[in-house]
């Protein structure tokens, strides 16, 4: 069964280059990938490299782009943008499968009257990216409230939107084109999660890399928690990797054109 790790933060970023940096380069991902029989991840950079510790334009052009050039290079891997509040837009967007969005309460706010955020706005309705958001709960609500258009993935199935994040996802779960990656999610969220929205709207991630030491060797154990749902074989494929495969499958015809 094909499996894809759609939420996973890659980064080669020098040791001595700031105190507390995360590292999970390309060659640590294929390997941990390998150990499972997994086949991809979706890769994005580390809030680390975005704004936390390196804080330049600079570091995430670079961060950006060690996802995208290990994608090139990488069978089955989907680099996706992380956009900050600078909303900097890359001459090679188009050749990103989809869009990073994330902050936690304590950290500086995205600005999404400005004009900057309308032309990012702009530019991922162009090239039909998805966007993986993680925010508090009322961005969050009013972002999907506000692109109806957009294709959404919310991780962790709402947890990281504030208090009572998981509870508060029913309103999302009526929505077509919102979907759920089950990164560090427990057994009974996953499980009230699918009998809610059904196979087709659930996408199976680990974020394993950025929270290590917590869940070091998440992924096997992710992967077991998703069996023990004793899902139809096609129903746990949809999840494991035939939802995410689908979202992404007009990046897959962009970057073969070029």
């Amino acid at each position: 069964m094909k499996i894809i790790d759609a939420h996973v933060h890659l980064g080669d970023t020098p040791k001595d280059t700031a105190p507390g940096i995360k590292r999970y380069p390309a060659s640590q991902m294929r390997e941990e990938l390998d150990a499972v029989g997994a086949s991809g991840a979706v890769v994005m950079a580390f809030p680390e490299d975005m704004y936390r510790i390196l804080d330049t334009p600079e570091w995430r052009n670079r961060s950006n782009a060690y996802c995208l050039e290990t994608a090139k290079r990488e069978h089955d891997v989907y680099p996706f943008y992380f956009v900050w509040t600078d909303y900097l837009i890359p001459d090679d967007l188009g050749q990103y499968a989809g869009i990073k969005w994330h902050r936690h309460d304590n950290e500086p706010r995205y600005d999404y009257a400005s004009p900057k955020c309308r032309e990012f706005l702009k530019q991922i309705r162009r090239f039909n990216l998805p966007v993986q958001i993680e925010e508090e709960y009322d961005p969050t609500h009013d972002f999907v409230k506000n692109n109806p258009d957009l294709t959404i993935i919310i991780p962790h199935i709402g947890e990281s939107t504030g208090p009572q994040g998981t509870e508060r996802m029913g309103e999302f779960f009526k929505l077509p084109n919102v979907y759920f990656d089950t990164a560090i999610t427990n057994f009974e969220v996953l499980k009230r999660a699918y009998e809610t929205v059904g196979p087709e709207r659930l996408i199976f991630g680990t974020d394993s890399s950025a929270c290590r030491p917590v869940v070091d060797n998440y992924l096997p154990t992710a992967i077991a928690r998703h069996r023990r749902l004793n899902l139809p074989d096609r129903e746990l494929e949809l999840i494991f990797s035939g939802n995410i495969e689908r979202l992404l499958a007009g990046w897959r015809k962009r970057v073969a054109r070029h």
